[in-house]
């Protein structure tokens, strides 16, 4: 699994963002947040969510220049969730749709009993200069604690 320290992986050719074929990079150099996410549209991913739209210019007077939102759905779901939630948001939403990327991260969980298929555990990935710099994974998947907005944001 990744941890502190940890480089974060190239993501690869299916990780998407508004399109299928519009594969996202990060950023080399600067902070950013990753976020991973159980699945878009699920009671508690809608509620951690909105908590980092709305805090979005808090994050970068901290130094933040991005924030990825990475679900395992398919783009289509993923860009309805960011209409619903906050279109007009500069928060990327990130379909990754075979889930290679959170597997990666080693931070994809069995939830075919609920969800139908693996996905991501719920994490928020601060990333400096295309290293881990702080690493908060929730215990159980619905679960919002150390992943919260405002406790990611105190942590800056």
């Amino acid at each position: 699994m990744v941890s502190v320290g940890s480089t974060v992986p190239a993501p690869p050719k299916s990780l998407w963002e508004k399109s299928d074929g519009n594969t996202v990079s990060f950023p080399t150099s600067g902070k950013y947040i990753i976020l991973g996410v159980p699945g878009a549209f699920t009671p508690p991913c809608s509620s951690q969510i909105p908590g980092y739209l709305s805090n979005y210019n808090r994050f970068v007077a901290k130094g933040v220049s991005d924030i990825y939102v990475v679900a395992v759905n398919d783009i289509f779901v993923v860009n309805a969730w960011k209409e619903k939630l906050g279109k007009d948001s500069n928060v990327h939403f990130v379909a990754d749709c075979t889930g290679e990327f959170i597997k990666s991260l080693g931070l994809d969980f069995d939830a075919t009993g609920l969800l139908g298929n693996s996905r991501s555990k719920r994490f928020a990935a601060v990333v400096e200069d295309g290293k881990v710099k702080n690493l908060y994974v929730e215990d159980e998947a619905p679960e919002i604690t150390v992943t919260a907005a405002d406790k990611v944001l105190a942590s800056l």
